[in-house]
C-alpha cells in the first residue's frame, strides 16, 4: 500500500488547505514563468520613416542676401528589434516546484507535554506519577532552584508517594526504614523507562519555551543549558550514604543525625532520602543525561 493510500481521511482532511494553498501557487508560478503575457502575443510592428524631403538645387541653397541656406537634417528613427516569442517543445519535461509545507504551532499545553513523556516511556506508571499543570514552568523553575542548592517544594513535577516517610527505633536511637526507600522504586523506574535520547529530543523541542521561561526568573547573561548542567553536578556530588540511616526529630521534621549529611544542600538530602541504591540509579540517569548535554 502506498503512503498516500495509506493516509486516513482525518489526515487527508488536515492536509487539504496546504495542499490547496500549494496547488495554487505552483499554478501561478507556472503561468508567469511559461505562459506567453500579452506583449509576446501581439505581433510587433515597426513605425514606418518618414519620406526623404526632395533637396532643393543647389543655387536655391543661398540666399539673396548671399548667405547659405541649408535644410535642416532630417530625423533619423531606427526601427527596435522583434521580440522573439518563448517557445516550448512538445514532451519538454518541466521540473515541478516544491510543496509548500506550513508548520504547525508547537502544542506546549500540558497534555502535549505529558503525553510526550508517556509516547517516549516504556512505563504506564510515567503518566501516573507525572502533574499535569505547568510542566515546563516548574522544570525550568526546578532546574533553576537545584542549580543554586535549592528545592521548590511548591513546584513539584511529580505526584507525591502515597505511602509515609518512615523510621524505627534501635536503642534509643532513630534510623530510616527500609520501607521509605523502596517508595521511590516506581518513580526511577519510570524514569528509567525513557531514554536519554529521547529525553534530549524533547528539551530540544521546547528549547526556546525552555529558555524563554528561565530567563524570567534568572539573572541575566545565563542559560537555561548551563543551568541543567550545573544541577545535574549539584546531585552527582551527593555522597552515597551506607545504611542504616541515622536521623532524629526535631519538632515537626526529622533531620540526620550525621552533621556533615545534614550540612549537604536540600537537593542532596533529597537525594539522600531515596536510599543508596536509588541513588546510585538517578546518578546513572545523570551521567548519561550529563554526556548527552555535553557533546
Amino acid at each position: 500500500m502506498s503512503d498516500q493510500e495509506a493516509q486516513s481521511p482525518s489526515q487527508i482532511a488536515q492536509m487539504k488547505p496546504y495542499l490547496i494553498a500549494a496547488g495554487v501557487l505552483i499554478v501561478i508560478l507556472v503561468v508567469a514563468f511559461l505562459w506567453p503575457n500579452s506583449e509576446q502575443e501581439q505581433p510587433i510592428n515597426l513605425m514606418p520613416v518618414a519620406a526623404v524631403p526632395v533637396l532643393p538645387a543647389v543655387d536655391e541653397l543661398t540666399d539673396p542676401d548671399g548667405s547659405e541656406n541649408m535644410p535642416p537634417e532630417p530625423d533619423v528613427f531606427e526601427g527596435t528589434r522583434e521580440i522573439q516569442s518563448l517557445e516550448i517543445e512538445a514532451g519538454q519535461d518541466i521540473e515541478p516546484l516544491p510543496e509548500i509545507v506550513t508548520a504547525e504551532p508547537l502544542d506546549e499545553s500540558d497534555g502535549a507535554v505529558k503525553n510526550a513523556f508517556m509516547t517516549m516511556a516504556t512505563s504506564p506508571l510515567v503518566g501516573k506519577y507525572l502533574i499535569n499543570e505547568g510542566l515546563l514552568q516548574k522544570f525550568v523553575i526546578n532546574v533553576n532552584s537545584i542549580a543554586n542548592k535549592e528545592m521548590s517544594p511548591n513546584h513539584s513535577l511529580v505526584v507525591a508517594p502515597e505511602e509515609e516517610f518512615r523510621v524505627y527505633q534501635q536503642a534509643d536511637r532513630e534510623w530510616i526504614d527500609t520501607a521509605s526507600y523502596k517508595r521511590y522504586n516506581t518513580y526511577i523506574d519510570a524514569l528509567e523507562s525513557m531514554s536519554t535520547d529521547d529525553l534530549i529530543n524533547l528539551m530540544d523541542t521546547y528549547r526556546e519555551t525552555l529558555e524563554a521561561k528561565f530567563a524570567e526568573i534568572s539573572p541575566p547573561n545565563t542559560s537555561f543549558n548551563s543551568a541543567l548542567l550545573t544541577a545535574i553536578d549539584e546531585l552527582l556530588d551527593t555522597p552515597i550514604v551506607p545504611l542504616p540511616i541515622e536521623v532524629y526529630s526535631d519538632s515537626v521534621m526529622f533531620k540526620f543525625k550525621d552533621e556533615q549529611i545534614e550540612a549537604l544542600s536540600g537537593p542532596q538530602k533529597q537525594l539522600i532520602r531515596t536510599g543508596p541504591e536509588n541513588t546510585r540509579r538517578i546518578k546513572d540517569i545523570l551521567r548519561d543525561l550529563q554526556d548527552a548535554l555535553q557533546k
